[in-house]
C-alpha cells in the first residue's frame, strides 16, 4: 500500500482549507454575533457542528471522510452562495472579504478532497 504521488498536497490543502472555513465561521461569529462569549460559542458550535464531525478522520486521511467532507461542503456552499449575492445595504459592501475567503476555502477544499480521496490509500 504505497502513497500515490501528489496524495500528500492534496491532503495538506483539503486540511488547510478545513481550519480556514472553521476560522471563518469563528470570526463571523465574533465579529457579527452575539456580544457575548457563551452565545457566540454556541453560535459558532452549531454553525460549524458539520464540519466538527469529521475532524478526526479528515486529519488522519482517511478516505470517507474526505468523501463526507465534500457532501458538508456542498452544504455550506449553498448557504454561501446566497449570503455572496444577496448583497448588503447601500453602503455596505455587496460581498464582505470573509465571505469570499469562505467561498475559496468551500472551492479549494472541495477539489483537493476529491483528489485527496481518489489518490489516498486504500
Amino acid at each position: 500500500m504505497s502513497i500515490k504521488p501528489g496524495y500528500s498536497f492534496y491532503h495538506f490543502l483539503s486540511v488547510m482549507s478545513y481550519f480556514t472555513l472553521l476560522f471563518v465561521m469563528l470570526y463571523a461569529c465574533m465579529a457579527f454575533g452575539p456580544d457575548q462569549v457563551a452565545p457566540m460559542l454556541v453560535l459558532w458550535l452549531l454553525i460549524s457542528s458539520g464540519l466538527l464531525l469529521i475532524i478526526k478522520g479528515l486529519c488522519q486521511g482517511k478516505k470517507r471522510s474526505y468523501i463526507w467532507y465534500c457532501y458538508i461542503l456542498l452544504m455550506y456552499f449553498t448557504f454561501n452562495v446566497v449570503f455572496l449575492f444577496s448583497g448588503g445595504a447601500s453602503d455596505q459592501s455587496p460581498a464582505m472579504l470573509h465571505e469570499v475567503i469562505a467561498m475559496a476555502a468551500i472551492v479549494t477544499g472541495f477539489i483537493a478532497a476529491i483528489m485527496a480521496s481518489r489518490l489516498a490509500p486504500s
